[in-house]
């Protein structure tokens, strides 16, 4: 007898928790949490993102430029970009509550091919911080070629995507495809980022 109820509690205990844990989602080409729940910061935008000392004023116009690729796609705003004052203080991401630009030269030696990186956190299924370093190792243009090979706006484009939640897409010229490839000028969304964008925003 003991064992029948017993066997029954945890059938019983094991639907409660299926009924309750969250219902796993299409991806919609975002990050998603361990329920298969996408990743983004649902209504809590626009996303306020700082810049660091460390960023060029020469490309402070290319933050904001693909801050507004973003929302001229979605209809809306999605980043408050507060290019002053600047952030000071050590040029490395750090769990501060804040989203920050950073221009680094200090990039880990097995990862020195990478362009940029961001970092999101998150709780549950609501991104909580995020943070872009840009590896300074590369030479950087807007609006000129000849002074760099790699296109500043598109590559914060890019980055942009993975603060909103955005994975890597290399299909259909998505700006969330890995590579950006020196003077490829990828700076308007694609079809597919802006219905990806449309499932969380």
């Amino acid at each position: 007898m003991w064992k029948s109820i017993s066997v029954a509690l945890l059938v019983v205990t094991a639907l409660f928790l299926e009924a309750c844990a969250p219902k796993s989602q299409e991806s919609c080409g975002f990050v998603q949490n361990s329920y298969g729940e996408r990743v983004s910061w649902k209504n809590d935008v626009p996303v306020t993102m700082y810049l660091h000392e460390s960023v060029p004023q020469e490309y402070v116009g290319a933050v904001v430029a693909a801050a507004q690729t973003w929302e001229r796609n979605t209809g809306r705003r999605l980043f408050n970009i507060v290019t002053t004052p600047r952030i000071s203080g050590p040029n490395e991401p750090r769990q501060d509550g804040k989203n920050v630009i950073y221009f680094m030269k200090n990039w880990e030696p097995e990862k020195a091919s990478e362009q940029a990186r961001t970092t999101v956190l998150w709780t549950g299924d609501q991104i909580r911080e995020t943070d872009i370093r840009v590896n300074t190792k590369y030479e950087f243009y807007w609006n000129n070629k000849s002074s760099g090979s790699v296109n500043i706006e598109a590559l914060i484009l890019h980055e942009m995507g993975h603060v909103l939640g955005l994975k890597h897409n290399d299909d259909g010229g998505s700006v969330m495809a890995t590579y950006l490839h020196d003077h490829e000028d990828r700076t308007e969304l694609a079809s597919q980022d802006t219905t990806d964008l449309k499932c969380e925003y």
